[in-house]
């Protein structure tokens, strides 16, 4: 079980939680299974983790270019091999995730700082980079990612599978370790390829704010388009990612649910938008926080059974304390 400090907030408005109530509000949270993390804060936002990453991407790209022999050999001895030529992008690929995250952090700190000057009564505005007219589901960014992600995936199993098709290290560990990373490969590249068809199918949708921000206690009033007009179910809930640590010792990130409440929405083939109407609970501590620690945010989920290919998109939603 995750440690105190990491659990909800202990106050509620103005009333502090008893230790024994803090407790139970954890328990009372609902874990759920989530893919898209919204996070625009990141542990590694800091200069020492950015520089820290940039040995990683040069020692991978020489050890990568040198074992695959896309270079003149350094000096005498130095391993000609595809698994050397592997490990070192394996070191080249966490070298670069870090100095992206790195990076992310940091212009985000960066923006916050800016906007600080310019909007010190308007934390929404410092939050996250909202466009106070609506949002863009991410479908066409999460198909690239997915499709990209699985490209990098199947260069870095390339070698080893080569290593035990066509090499002299075929006993039966390899097979079993290659064999299991290449089922995830096949798992990921289906996962990819049913983003990727959904995209196309669907295209992207918009969610227009009638209102902008919204505060707990409002009318959400929003504007849905670019999605398919009949059997859609519109979910509103307020969720909570934390990292936390497995029974194994390894950090993970964890979803919580807080609020949930449910819609069928009518079929209105016929209007440009299909207006979507919640009640916000009157709770003062449920309010979106994107660039702090827990994240926590409201968010709209929009879902549809269709024939072969099911539609499914979420929109984050700007729910802030009045000012």
């Amino acid at each position: 079980m995750p440690s105190v400090e990491w659990l909800a907030p202990n106050r509620i408005g103005d009333l502090e939680l008893s230790p024994t109530l803090y407790l139970l509000r954890f328990f009372l949270m609902k874990k759920i299974g989530k893919v898209d993390t919204r996070s625009l804060a990141t542990a590694h936002g800091k200069w020492p983790i950015l520089l820290f990453s940039l040995p990683f991407i040069g020692l991978g790209a020489f050890f990568a270019l040198g074992g695959f022999g896309l270079i003149p050999r350094p000096f005498e001895g130095f391993p000609r091999s595809p698994v050397f030529g592997a490990f070192g992008v394996s070191f080249f690929l966490a070298g670069s995730t870090l100095f992206v995250h790195a990076l992310r952090g940091l212009l985000n700190r960066r923006r916050i700082q800016r906007a600080s000057e310019r909007h010190a009564n308007e934390p929404w505005l410092l939050d996250f980079p909202w466009n106070p007219r609506g949002i863009r589901d991410p479908a066409g960014r999460r198909a690239l990612g997915s499709v990209v992600g699985m490209i990098f995936f199947g260069a870095f199993l390339t070698p080893f599978n080569w290593v035990i098709f066509f090499g002299d290290e075929g006993s039966w560990i390899w097979w079993i370790v290659v064999g299991i990373f290449d089922l995830g490969l096949i798992l990921g590249v289906g996962v990819s390829l049913y983003h990727l068809a959904q995209f196309l199918k669907f295209g992207y949708a918009r969610l227009s704010f009638r209102s902008f921000p919204y505060h707990p206690g409002d009318k959400l009033a929003v504007g849905l388009s670019g999605t398919p007009r009949d059997h859609l179910k519109a979910t509103l809930r307020f969720i909570e990612e934390r990292y936390e640590t497995r029974d194994d010792g390894t950090p993970d990130l964890f979803f919580y649910q807080h609020y949930d409440e449910q819609k069928e929405l009518p079929n209105t083939a016929g209007d440009p938008e299909l207006e979507i109407v919640f009640n916000l609970p009157d709770k003062t501590e449920w309010v979106t926080q994107l660039s702090g620690t827990p994240v926590r945010y409201w968010e709209l989920v929009v879902e549809s059974e269709r024939p072969g290919i099911d539609y499914r998109t979420t929109f984050p939603l700007p729910v802030y304390g009045r000012s």
